[in-house]
């Protein structure tokens, strides 16, 4: 009976109005469902109303939304204090602070109001959603449904089951999420569920990074965005959701699973005690130009040209050594820039099928529009192919990108893996008979 009326989701309630709460009022709204926005606290009420008209005017502006249809969502939405607005609920979805006790008494004090039909949602990013949902007469009704914030831009849900929670349940939680526009995934009630587990880790361990002076703060994260083709930093997004809250689900995940990937890293606590909690305080990692602007700011931790007083070198000459994938893209990209560019290969033939590979790479880019044929001309022009590191003698600059494929070679079982590599490259460079050599 349950499956067969999910597609009749008469109201949905929102019981907390912060940052996340809001964003799913209006997510929800936006949809063409009627939205309960429920607070205890009178001024969160007006703020989040005040949230969801800026937001939706913001979308009028930018032709995202008619004016119409920004009338539409918010007379959908019921912004109150009265919880017994949710007596009406198909579905509750509770978004209150990351506490789980908080968590627990909201449930519990909402169990004996509600039907008992309605569907218990919580937007936990790391709690556990089974200890939550021992907190109404029917556990098994009770799931987790994580939101990323913005809530109304992010595309992403998780969807949270314990080992009690109805099929049906699930089944029709996944389909009120793809009403509303969101992508979802289902896992189970584990720490971290699936991108918190993997992605706090990792944030984790750019902290530890900074805190161990392995890098500059903008070094840690230009090695992600330019290395990884990652939209931002690690730090930069620490300091997005903020190092209060990045410390709160490092520290739930670690007690709950133990592992030490996510025991906080002790600078993210020293600096939320010392309220540089991030973009909304105005400083954490980085400095920004008021709390909740993105906008980065110079402080006293930037290293500037001039603060490290070096002299750059002039490079006009590169010389490369290796003729493997590697070594010939590093030998274009040379090229493009300009610069003089003389590459050592073992033989003649790799010589002439570097050039050529890089012929036909330079060749797919003009005819996608991106290199003139003059520049491709240019940058072949700069490329001198040799078998000889003489010819290395007068270069500026010279990058060793020599490949030894171990996975083509076999050694007995008991050579240590130091060994294997050593023979490996030894064999690769003498150009020898692997049997031989052994």
């Amino acid at each position: 009976a349950l499956v067969e009326s999910r597609d009749r989701v008469g109201s949905v309630a929102v019981i907390g109005l912060g940052t996340m709460g809001t964003g799913i009022a209006e997510v929800v709204a936006r949809h063409g469902f009627t939205v309960r926005a429920i607070d205890l606290d009178d001024a969160t009420v007006r703020d989040a109303r005040q949230r969801i008209e800026a937001s939706t005017d913001r979308a009028v502006a930018r032709d995202k939304l008619t004016a119409s249809e920004r009338s539409g969502i918010l007379d959908r939405i019921l912004f109150t204090t009265n919880l017994q607005e949710c007596l009406t609920s198909d579905i509750v979805i509770e978004a209150v602070p990351e506490n789980l006790e908080l968590k627990r008494q909201v449930l519990g004090q909402l169990d004996g109001l509600v039907p008992d039909r309605v569907i218990w949602c919580t937007n936990t990013s790391s709690l556990s959603v089974t200890e939550i949902s021992t907190a109404v007469s029917q556990p098994s009704r009770v799931v987790g449904l994580h939101f990323f914030n913005p809530a109304p831009v992010q595309d992403f849900v998780e969807i949270v089951r314990t080992v009690v929670t109805d099929d049906e349940v699930v089944e029709h939680i996944r389909v009120f999420t793809e009403q509303i526009g969101k992508q979802a995934v289902i896992c189970e009630d584990k720490a971290g569920f699936i991108a918190n587990s993997l992605l706090f880790g990792y944030l984790n361990h750019a902290a530890s990074m900074f805190e161990q002076k392995y890098a500059s703060r903008e070094d840690i994260d230009a090695a992600m965005r330019l290395g990884c083709g990652l939209p931002m930093g690690p730090l930069a997004l620490l300091d997005l959701i903020g190092l209060d809250t990045s410390y709160q689900i490092l520290d739930t995940m670690y007690r709950q699973g133990r592992d030490r990937l996510h025991a906080p890293s002790p600078i993210l606590k020293h600096m939320a005690t010392a309220g540089l909690k991030g973009r909304k305080s105005g400083r954490g990692f980085y400095t920004y130009a008021e709390p909740g602007s993105p906008e980065i700011v110079a402080d006293d931790h930037v290293a500037t040209q001039d603060a490290m007083e070096v002299s750059v070198r002039e490079v006009t000459t590169v010389g490369v050594v290796g003729s493997g994938t590697m070594a010939t893209g590093i030998i274009e990209v040379f090229a493009k820039a300009g610069f003089s560019v003389t590459f050592v290969a073992r033989s003649e033939d790799k010589v002439a099928k570097v050039i050529a590979s890089i012929r036909r790479s330079l060749e797919k880019a003009r005819q996608r529009g991106k290199i003139e044929q003059d520049a491709v001309d240019a940058a072949v022009g700069c490329i001198t192919g040799t078998t000889a590191l003489d010819d290395l003698a007068d270069v500026d600059l010279v990058v060793e990108a020599e490949e030894v494929v171990l996975e083509t070679l076999t050694f007995p079982a008991h050579f240590p893996i130091f060994l294997r590599t050593f023979l490996a490259k030894v064999l690769v460079e003498a150009e020898g008979d692997q049997e031989d050599l052994i």
